[in-house]
């Protein structure tokens, strides 16, 4: 797709300021996908796939793991951009730490296969398995106040501290893209954010972050010793 046409499609849609102090979304999904149908067939196609990876809630209960990590990495193997394949594996990863350390707080113990989750992490993770902060508070700052509000069951500000963490890595690389295809993914997935974020309330919180966490895990969560059966 033609640089131009990026400019045109970006410079069309509402600009999103926030996430927090957001009330609604500034445009609606059907108008947007109205809009980022102007992307050419190929970018549609990336486009979806790396929001079915990132947003893994837009997801069926019945979808295999096993897909999903070979969906991964076919779409890392034909992703042209270093930016967009980093935010993928970080969002992957993240993903994998929310569920691990959710299983720590029920005093679950490390899985015991090789491959057990999603990311580039996954393996430290199981090696690390009892430290406080699986050994990556530094990569990834937002984890002590995660451990924090696990042992609170305060998930309300989990979900907040978790979100904030997405929005900032994505203000992060919008710095470098303006009117590029990363761009467009970025947009996307801040718009997921304050969509979901204007759809809280603090007792749906609760239930959400459980059934993420334990999805994201899904047949995996089988081979962790002490998970029920």
């Amino acid at each position: 797709m033609a640089d131009n046409a990026y400019y045109t499609l970006l410079t069309s849609l509402p600009h999103i300021d926030s996430l927090f102090n957001s009330k609604i979304t500034p445009i609606s999904r059907i108008q947007l996908d109205r809009r980022l149908s102007m992307l050419s067939t190929a970018d549609q196609e990336t486009l979806v796939k790396v929001e079915q990876l990132i947003h893994w809630s837009h997801l069926g209960d019945d979808v295999k793991e096993e897909s999903l990590i070979n969906l991964a990495e076919r779409l890392l193997q034909q992703l042209d951009s270093a930016d967009l394949k980093e935010l993928v594996n970080w969002r992957l990863d993240m993903r994998t730490i929310a569920a691990a350390l959710r299983r720590k707080a029920q005093s679950i113990q490390a899985p015991t296969s090789a491959r057990w989750s999603y990311g580039s992490r996954y393996a430290y993770i199981r090696r690390n398995w009892n430290h406080p902060t699986l050994g990556l508070q530094n990569a990834f700052p937002w984890i002590p106040t995660a451990v924090e509000c696990l042992n609170k069951k305060d998930y309300l500000t989990l979900e907040k501290t978790v979100m904030e963490a997405v929005w900032n890595k994505l203000n992060e690389l919008s710095a470098r893209h303006r009117f590029d295809f990363e761009a467009v993914v970025i947009y996307l997935l801040r718009w997921n954010l304050v969509a979901r974020w204007t759809s809280y309330n603090g007792d749906e919180a609760v239930v959400r972050f459980n059934d993420l966490t334990q999805h994201a895990l899904g047949t995996f969560a089988h081979q962790l010793p002490g998970s029920p059966n």
